[in-house]
């Protein structure tokens, strides 16, 4: 689990003490393996909200780069909501609170969301099985007694954070071979490339749960930490379900938000059923 963030303010000193053992690799753009690595500060509480970063061009001696690239990567942590900057004398880069955002009823994919308001986005598979489906996943995906499911567990991460906790399950029937693709990016797309299967609606069920022991320590929380759950069919576009899963938020890290939309522009006559929407409203998370 990550430790706690400290009491107390770090030095300049010791931030660019960091900075000097700091090293780069050569797969990324150095500007984001910095904002990655303030970011990391972060997580682990060397960095507090409130602290301010030294003066930029002595953090940028200390990371041994330019000030033109240590700017990119304030930049982009600005954008990302992790720090704040004014100009002047008595100005800088200030640590900020920071929560990525997440529309749990948008039809952009997650991955799409948290890039934008996150410097990187990405998952860690837990695990992935074949077996025979429970009471529940039978029924939402209306499975016979002898089908079986796929089960994939993965950890989505935000800014190296963990955030979402997921575990879908999908039809074997309809995904034969799916364990033997690369599961730790886009589920969705393999399910359109692969198997043309593309779920384009959703029915979602949002309760409010506390993280076990288990789930605490895939998301490196507290035990009892209010997680916000939601449970979801996933349907393709002639009706099936293609997948059901059950996420669990963790939303001090995520501002979730929940967006709508009128299905008709004229009010229904009082004591009259609302029309209903012949597609239920649902979001896509680029699984």
């Amino acid at each position: 689990m990550s430790p706690l963030a400290s009491t107390a303010v770090p030095s300049d000193d010791s931030i660019l003490s960091l900075a000097v053992e700091a090293r780069w690799g050569t797969t990324a753009p150095v500007h984001l393996q910095i904002g990655e690595w303030i970011c990391g500060l972060v997580v682990s509480g060397e960095l507090v909200p409130g602290e301010k970063l030294p003066p930029e061009r002595q953090l940028a001696e200390a990371l041994s780069v330019s000030r033109m690239t240590l700017r990119q990567a304030l930049e982009g942590l600005q954008t990302a909501g992790w720090i704040t900057r004014t100009l002047g004398r008595s100005g800088g880069a200030v640590i900020t609170e920071h929560r990525s955002n997440m529309d749990i009823a948008s039809l952009a994919g997650l991955r799409a969301q948290l890039l934008q308001s996150a410097m990187s986005a990405s998952s860690r598979l837990i695990s992935a099985t074949q077996h025979g489906p429970d009471a529940d996943t039978r029924t939402a995906l209306r499975l016979g007694t002898a089908d079986e499911v796929f089960e994939i567990q993965r950890v989505r991460l935000a800014d190296m954070v963990p955030v979402v906790f997921e575990r879908s399950f999908f039809p074997v029937a309809l995904f034969p071979g799916l364990l033997e693709h690369e599961l730790t990016g886009s589920m969705y797309s393999i399910m359109r490339s692969e198997f043309a299967l593309g779920p384009v609606s959703a029915a979602q069920e949002i309760n409010a749960v506390i993280a076990d022991a288990a789930v605490a320590d895939l998301l490196e929380i507290a035990v009892g930490s209010p997680l916000l759950g939601i449970v979801r069919t996933s349907l393709s576009g002639n009706g099936t379900p293609v997948e059901f899963s059950r996420d669990l938020i963790c939303s001090e890290r995520l501002h979730v938000t929940v967006s709508g939309r009128i299905v008709s522009g004229v009010e229904p006559p009082e004591g009259s059923r609302a029309p209903e929407s012949d597609q239920p409203t649902g979001y896509e998370s680029n699984r």
